[in-house]
């Protein structure tokens, strides 16, 4: 039996990171992100989590998972 830990809030120095990254580029992998702002993907992925709860990041599927702020990246409908 596996038991997931339930994580804390996300660190505000991580998702400030984050959103300071992801308005350099147009869309990321949350492993791109947690390497450019030298944090571990769990703590990118908690803080994404939060983010797009808090309407500021959206997750796009384009063959692959990626992440954008809101509303930067146009999707094909």
């Amino acid at each position: 039996m596996v038991f997931k830990m339930a994580r804390g809030p996300a660190d505000p120095e991580i998702k400030a990171k984050v959103l300071e990254y992801l308005g350099k580029v147009q869309k990321a992998k949350s492993r791109d992100v947690a390497v450019a702002i030298g944090a571990s993907k769990s703590d990118v992925d908690n803080a994404v989590k939060e983010l797009t709860a808090e309407d500021l990041v959206e997750y796009l599927y384009i063959t692959t998972t990626f992440i954008c702020l809101k509303g930067k990246v146009q999707t094909p409908d």
